[in-house]
């Protein structure tokens, strides 16, 4: 198949791109609808086209509930040279409903997904974070309006009625894209400032964002001021200034396969310089998308500095392994952390 991104518009236009979002729900007729594909003023365009609505139709985020995504935070794609950051959420709905036994009031089932180029896919788990929280806090209550005109398009005959629904809805589209709009622009302006140049991905990550004219000189070197920030984008040795590496709040320091018992040992010290109470350590697994607990342990006090030693069983046949540590109260995570055994055994 020639590459989803190489042939004209709409593909080449999406090369182009930074970051493209989709926003879509789940219609009980017709499956996966896009209500909004950003920076493109007209979703219906282009959901017809199969080889670009291909990775969206078959994301992984559209097999699992809200719940059982949860763990995950959210689900990545790569394809093509992009990975497509996704996560479900539900929202109000007074919508009526096209399929028997669902209630006007069923929650919307909403799928959020951002594709950036793997060159900048760094910045994609704290970007597709930062969107859908805004979504949730400022359009929960708007998204079934927006549905609601979708549904009144294919409607052959517009009464004044139905005109009214599809104005209303084109006014919050209209909001929600110029939203994103703002998110996407002040994250790219405002998230490189806070990450470590010392980072090979990252230094590749700002060599592709200054060719697609961001704006990167807030982290140059303020000893020089070289149009390429004095990154070179192969030289480990470049050193950050202490300001544009903040510390993470834990380091993992040490994960080894215990093959002779079939345990997974993961060290972890607390990196915040001070006394952490009430948080929770889960260790999961994941088998064709689908996310298990294998250990769950509540650590009442975790001194500075403090390393601790966290042991799991090996599932058999099982090779991926999710690692999160968690707030006790609200169950904010800290730090999430995959970890594929094959890459541990080489």
């Amino acid at each position: 198949m020639d590459d989803l991104f190489d042939s004209k518009s709409p593909e080449k236009l999406i090369k182009e791109e930074i970051c493209v979002v989709y926003v879509l729900y789940f219609d009980e007729a017709k499956g996966h609808v896009p209500l909004l594909i950003y920076p493109f003023e007209e979703a219906s365009k282009l959901k017809d086209n199969k080889r670009f609505m291909r990775p969206i139709k078959y994301h992984p985020v559209w097999f699992l509930s809200v719940e059982e995504q949860e763990p995950l935070d959210h689900i990545d794609l790569e394809f093509k040279g992009h990975t497509f950051f996704g996560k479900k959420i539900l929202t109000k709905s007074k919508r009526k409903k096209r399929r028997a036994g669902l209630q006007e009031e069923t929650p919307e089932i909403i799928v959020v997904i951002a594709s950036i180029s793997n060159d900048i896919a760094i910045f994609g788990d704290e970007l597709i974070h930062l969107i859908t929280n805004e979504i949730k806090e400022k359009f929960d209550d708007k998204l079934f309006k927006l549905i609601e005109c979708e549904v009144a398009k294919d409607e052959i005959i517009k009464t004044p009625e139905i005109k009214n629904i599809i104005e209303e809805g084109m006014k919050i589209k209209k909001d929600l894209n110029n939203m994103i709009h703002k998110i996407i622009d002040n994250y790219f302006q405002n998230a490189i400032k806070q990450k470590d140049t010392q980072s090979l991905k990252q230094q590749k990550a700002l060599s592709y964002l200054a060719l697609k004219g961001i704006d990167v000189s807030s982290i140059s070197d303020t000893k020089k001021t070289d149009l390429f920030l004095n990154i070179k984008l192969f030289d480990p040795s470049k050193k950050a200034a202490n300001e544009l590496a903040p510390k993470a709040p834990f380091i993992i320091t040490n994960v080894s396969l215990i093959e002779d018992s079939q345990e997974l040992e993961i060290t972890v010290q607390n990196n915040t310089g001070k006394e952490i109470k009430d948080v929770i350590i889960n260790i999961t697994h994941l088998k064709e998308f689908f996310e298990k607990e294998i250990m769950e342990q509540e650590i009442d006090l975790w001194f500075p500095e403090e390393e601790l030693l966290f042991i799991s069983p090996i599932i058999p046949n099982i090779n991926e392994y999710l690692f999160f540590i968690s707030k006790k109260e609200g169950k904010e995570k800290i730090l999430s952390k995959r970890f594929d055994l094959k890459s541990l055994k080489n």
